[in-house]
């Protein structure tokens, strides 16, 4: 007997099998285009976020249990080294923190010797700055892209002199909190710091720290017996030679302390600049019959520096600088003062008006960051934008709506 299916019936069973396969693919395109759309988004965050690779260190390298061993007096050298990891370092802020009563800044002349740049990799666009227990010094590579460090190097030289012994804990050298590294690199945000670690250095001075005040007990014995024969001779007598005594003060005539004088205030750039605003303030002054030995700089906003190295301060000239950030708009006015080795101040000439224009301000005058040599490095790297992300989406659409339509006529 022979079977026969009905035309119809056939026509039926291709178009439901077609019907079928539309729904199918709609139901595959409804999935994948919301899943590509996740993860290409989830792509474009990683890129976007800066990978902090970037570890700073002291060499040679030292640990608090095999510190290194030093003597009062002698010198100690230390290399500022950057290892980027992944990154592509073009700007580095640093901030070095140590012990003033256990090591000094360089040697006779610390302003001269204590932080040297390697002007071969990075140059100085800050600093150095010296302040007590602390050296701030900003450094860059430039505006030439091709130049961001990517292997370890070294970038400066720090010299201490042993001051004091340390007795079973060793002293420490460190990085500093406000301590930043930029990377120019494609997947690198421009302003975001990559640092992602640092070493500390341990210095073991020999003897034992100086004590001090011990001497106070030996004026109470001192005092007791001059009190118990000096009082009932001296009422009787005293008297008329108390006369005697008054050609004193003319005697300390010669001896009048004279104050220092604080010649000039002078910026590193226009006092003008939008927000945040970083700028280097420069005194410069001298002592006619002593020596400087602090420049304390107030910059109008609540925030002072008391400047005791570096700059001449030691000697009867000072040319001492001071780098300092304006968070906010507003006008302030900064001023410096100089203090002598006898105590006398300098009267308040020395002073700059400094104005804040509020951030992103199209104001002229100052620059408004300290840091713009990193930005214009990266500006000039390629970056992946959202346009990429419709892209990729449009071409996996297209794909799928080809396929999809080659499918139904060829059922």
């Amino acid at each position: 007997m022979e079977l026969r299916i009905p035309v119809e019936d056939s026509g039926l069973f291709c178009m439901s099998r077609k019907k079928l396969l539309l729904i199918g693919f709609i139901i595959i395109i409804l999935i994948a285009i919301p899943i590509t759309i996740f993860l290409i988004k989830q792509q474009q965050e990683t890129r976007s976020r800066a990978e902090k690779a970037t570890n700073l260190s002291l060499e040679p390298v030292s640990t608090e249990q095999t510190p290194l061993q030093k003597n009062p007096g002698d010198p100690i050298n230390f290399d500022v080294v950057v290892d980027p990891g992944t990154n592509l370092v073009s700007f580095v802020k640093l901030e070095i923190l140590y012990d003033p009563a256990k090591l000094a800044t360089g040697g006779a002349t610390p302003q001269e010797s204590a932080f040297v740049e390697d002007t071969s990799v990075m140059t100085l666009l800050e600093g150095p700055v010296y302040t007590d227990g602390k050296i701030v010094a900003t450094l860059s590579v430039g505006v030439d892209p091709t130049k961001v460090i990517q292997t370890k190097t070294k970038i400066a030289t720090l010299t201490f002199t042993a001051l004091d012994g340390t007795g079973t804990t060793p002293t420490q050298v460190s990085f500093g909190t406000t301590t930043q590294v930029l990377s120019a690199g494609p997947n690198d945000e421009a302003n975001e710091n990559v640092l992602a670690g640092t070493q500390s250095a341990f210095v073991a001075v020999a003897g034992e720290p100086t004590a001090t005040a011990t001497p106070t007990p030996t004026l109470a014995a001192v005092l007791t017996p001059s009190v118990s024969i000096t009082v009932t001779p001296t009422l009787s007598i005293t008297t008329t030679p108390a006369a005697s005594s008054s050609p004193t003060p003319t005697g300390g005539t010669g001896t009048v302390n004279t104050s220092p004088v604080c010649s000039a205030l002078n910026l590193d750039r226009a006092a003008t600049g939008n927000a945040p605003f970083s700028i280097t303030f420069t005194a410069t002054g001298s002592d006619a019959d002593g020596t400087v030995s602090k420049v304390t700089f107030s910059y109008g906003d609540g925030q002072v520096d008391n400047i005791t190295q570096g700059g001449g301060i030691g000697t009867n000239t000072v040319n001492a600088s001071a780098a300092h950030t304006y968070q906010n708009e507003g006008s302030y006015t900064a001023s410096a003062v100089l203090t002598d080795n006898s105590g006398g101040v300098s009267s308040g000439t020395c002073t700059q008006t400094i104005t804040v224009n509020a951030a992103g301000s199209s104001s002229s005058g100052g620059s408004s960051s300290s840091e713009p040599t990193p930005t214009t490095a990266v500006a000039s790297l390629p970056a992946t934008g959202p346009g990429d992300s419709i892209l990729g989406i449009g071409a996996i659409v297209g794909l799928l709506t080809t396929i999809g339509a080659f499918i139904f006529f060829t059922l």
